[in-house]
């Protein structure tokens, strides 16, 4: 009997640990997508500069036109444009983690 729930307590340990690394490679994959989003947002961004001669007035421009795919349930973007022939602020921030700041 004693071996028994001995087995019991490690097999949960070990589910235990299973689980919390499941959690955080999720967590990392989420962190590492907002990034790859961002970059694929800032490329467009700069192939749109190249092809029309002005930067897009929104992100919904780089949805419709240029094929960008965002699921807004798991990010939030913000795109700042100052004027069309400068640069604007791109920021990707995942959805959960926003929540968390508030």
């Amino acid at each position: 009997m004693r071996n028994y729930v001995l087995s019991i307590i490690v097999l949960l340990g070990v589910l235990t640990l299973i689980l919390s690394g499941t959690g955080a490679v999720s967590s990392r994959a989420d962190d590492e997508g907002a990034k790859v989003l961002e970059d694929a947002i800032r490329r467009t961004t700069v192939q749109c500069y190249a092809v029309e001669g002005a930067y897009p007035p929104s992100v919904a421009y780089l949805v419709d036109n240029y094929g960008i795919q965002i699921d807004p349930e798991k990010y939030y973007v913000f795109y700042e444009g100052f004027a069309s022939n400068i640069m604007p602020q791109i920021t990707v921030v995942r959805e959960k983690e926003s929540d968390e700041e508030l």
